[in-house]
């Protein structure tokens, strides 16, 4: 059956936003459009609230009834109900991730490229040449809390010894996850000889998964898999833990994916398509993701401290008050100002009442 009404939204850091899309003659069309306040956190703590709110505020400019109570109408019949309902998510501080390979300019960056373009925000990259001391990384790992770590190191065949020693420091940090759970999901995706040492020194203190190494000769990447497994266990682990996320995953038509992993497929199909080279920013309240596909190959990086709404006070250090007046249309107070970019970063998810 053909789809004439899908509804899709994403939840932010800050604004949960709703958008209608209807197949018309001329092909399907974005038609209309709603938001309402992220409500993953306090006092809510349930980002089925903010969905709603968004959704119904796309009822009532569309004069479409989507809702009953609570549910979502399927399939669509008239001015009632929509075929299918998908949504995206980066709520909640998106899928944060440890990274850790032996070499910081071969296997760690290969793995930091993964994460990144399944999604995620990396917290940090480990490797055994990064001039840490063991004890070091061991604080580091335990301070962090990540959502979800991926380890690689080795080509297949090659020694073991070294990731073997990544994952020891791992092992005796045992960080906790950050929104709660038993254990961390931990992905290995490294040299394949190395396993069941690994399954040994980890299986105890994380939720183990192995996967294909994302670099089983020095000359190729094979990031594919462990992607993919980042985002099955994303929906597993991680949002399965966030507030209300496991209602939501009940009320859509797919599976829920990050905001940033959404993007980055929309323009890798649009590149592959139009046979063009794109470059796409996306700027969030807690985040700035800049995505390209040059010939084919896709890329994305992520400013993880800078956004418009929790980090806009980095955006204040990083750019100089000066920069930030000469794009106000109006005469303010430089006082005023960083007031006013002071109280957005504490009541995130407020908006102005004169603008």
């Amino acid at each position: 059956m053909a789809l004439e009404v899908v509804l899709v939204t994403d939840c932010g850091s800050t604004t949960t936003k709703a958008i209608l899309i209807e197949r018309k003659p001329e092909g399907y069309r974005q038609t209309f459009r709603g938001e309402a306040p992220t409500t993953v956190e306090a006092p809510f703590e349930d980002v089925t609230r903010g969905v709603l709110n968004a959704i119904g505020e796309v009822e009532e400019l569309s004069g479409r009834r989507i809702l009953e109570g609570e549910r979502i109408i399927t399939p669509a019949r008239g001015d009632r109900g929509v075929d299918l309902y998908l949504s995206t998510s980066s709520a909640g501080g998106g899928l944060q991730m440890l990274v850790a390979g032996v070499v910081l300019k071969m296997t760690a960056e290969s793995a930091q490229r993964c994460a990144l373009g399944a999604g995620a925000i990396v917290m940090d990259v480990l490797a055994s040449n990064d001039g840490r001391p063991g004890y070091e990384k061991i604080e580091r790992v335990r301070k962090l809390r990540p959502d979800m770590i991926l380890l690689s190191g080795g080509t297949d065949g090659g020694t073991i010894s070294h990731v073997a020693e990544l994952a020891e420091y791992l092992a005796a940090a045992r960080p906790m996850p950050r929104l709660g759970g038993d254990k961390i999901p931990l992905i290995y995706a490294g040299n394949k000889e190395a396993r069941e040492r690994i399954r040994c020194i980890l299986e105890e203190h994380f939720a183990l998964h192995i996967t294909e190494n994302i670099r089983p000769v020095l000359e190729r990447e094979n990031l594919g898999p462990a992607r993919r497994l980042i985002h099955e266990l994303f929906l597993q682990h991680v949002m399965a833990q966030a507030p209300g996320y496991s209602e939501l995953m009940g009320w859509v038509g797919a599976d829920i994916m990050p905001t940033p992993a959404a993007v980055g497929y929309m323009m890798e199909t649009a590149a592959r398509r139009e046979g063009l080279n794109l470059l796409g920013v996306d700027i969030g309240g807690a985040t700035t993701d800049v995505f390209s596909v040059f010939d084919g190959v896709f890329n994305r990086t992520v400013s993880a401290n800078l956004g418009m709404s929790y980090s806009v006070s980095n955006v204040l250090a990083e750019a100089g008050i000066e920069s930030i007046l000469r794009w106000v249309p109006f005469e303010v107070d430089e006082g005023e100002l960083r007031d006013r970019i002071k109280n957005k970063t504490i009541r995130p998810t407020t908006i102005p009442q004169t603008l």
